[in-house]
Protein backbone atom coordinates (compact mmCIF):
# COMPACT_ATOMS: atom_id res chain seq x y z
CA UNK A 1 0.00 0.00 0.00
CA UNK A 2 1.27 3.62 -0.74
CA UNK A 3 1.27 5.65 1.54
CA UNK A 4 0.78 10.15 1.42
CA UNK A 5 4.56 11.26 1.71
CA UNK A 6 4.14 13.49 4.83
CA UNK A 7 1.94 11.15 6.33
CA UNK A 8 4.44 8.74 6.38
CA UNK A 9 7.02 11.27 7.65
CA UNK A 10 4.66 12.56 10.25
CA UNK A 11 3.92 8.69 11.81
CA UNK A 12 7.55 8.17 11.45
CA UNK A 13 8.61 11.34 13.79
CA UNK A 14 5.24 10.46 16.22
CA UNK A 15 6.54 7.19 16.82
CA UNK A 16 10.29 7.97 17.68
CA UNK A 17 9.03 10.20 20.81
CA UNK A 18 7.42 6.76 22.05
CA UNK A 19 9.79 5.01 24.83
CA UNK A 20 11.35 1.74 23.08
CA UNK A 21 9.51 -0.75 24.49
CA UNK A 22 6.41 0.33 22.91
CA UNK A 23 7.84 1.98 19.80
CA UNK A 24 7.89 -1.18 17.20
CA UNK A 25 4.91 -2.61 17.88
CA UNK A 26 2.69 0.51 17.97
CA UNK A 27 4.13 1.70 14.37
CA UNK A 28 3.46 -1.71 13.15
CA UNK A 29 -0.50 -1.65 14.92
CA UNK A 30 -0.81 1.81 13.27
CA UNK A 31 0.53 0.96 9.82
CA UNK A 32 -1.81 -2.03 9.78
CA UNK A 33 -4.69 -0.15 11.02
CA UNK A 34 -4.05 2.97 8.54
CA UNK A 35 -3.72 0.52 5.38
CA UNK A 36 -6.97 -1.11 6.69
CA UNK A 37 -8.82 2.31 7.30
CA UNK A 38 -7.54 3.22 3.59
CA UNK A 39 -9.06 0.03 1.70
CA UNK A 40 -12.24 0.73 3.78
CA UNK A 41 -12.47 3.96 2.02
CA UNK A 42 -11.50 1.78 -1.29
CA UNK A 43 -7.96 3.76 -1.44
CA UNK A 44 -4.61 2.43 -1.91
CA UNK A 45 -2.90 5.71 -0.33
CA UNK A 46 -2.70 6.11 3.00
CA UNK A 47 -4.00 9.48 3.82
CA UNK A 48 -4.05 11.69 7.45
CA UNK A 49 -7.58 10.62 8.54
CA UNK A 50 -6.53 7.00 8.26
CA UNK A 51 -3.41 7.30 10.42
CA UNK A 52 -5.37 9.88 12.72
CA UNK A 53 -8.18 7.09 13.03
CA UNK A 54 -5.71 4.21 13.69
CA UNK A 55 -3.57 6.50 16.09
CA UNK A 56 -6.69 6.78 18.33
CA UNK A 57 -7.54 2.93 18.77
CA UNK A 58 -3.99 1.43 18.06
CA UNK A 59 -1.25 3.97 20.21
CA UNK A 60 -1.34 3.49 23.85
CA UNK A 61 -3.38 5.60 25.92
CA UNK A 62 0.31 6.85 28.34
CA UNK A 63 1.67 8.05 25.38
CA UNK A 64 -0.91 9.02 23.20
CA UNK A 65 -0.43 12.48 24.02
CA UNK A 66 2.68 12.74 22.97
CA UNK A 67 2.14 11.22 19.73
CA UNK A 68 -0.41 13.20 18.62
CA UNK A 69 1.72 16.73 19.49
CA UNK A 70 3.84 15.07 16.98
CA UNK A 71 1.51 14.30 14.33
CA UNK A 72 0.32 17.89 14.89
CA UNK A 73 3.63 19.67 14.29
CA UNK A 74 3.49 17.97 10.68
CA UNK A 75 0.15 19.40 10.10
CA UNK A 76 -1.88 16.58 10.76
CA UNK A 77 -5.26 17.65 12.01
CA UNK A 78 -6.03 15.06 14.94
CA UNK A 79 -9.52 16.17 15.45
Amino acid sequence: MEWDERVWTALKYAVTGMPVFVRKRALRKIVEASEENARMRSSNIVRAPDLVEAAKEEVPRSVQGACFSALREYGIQIE
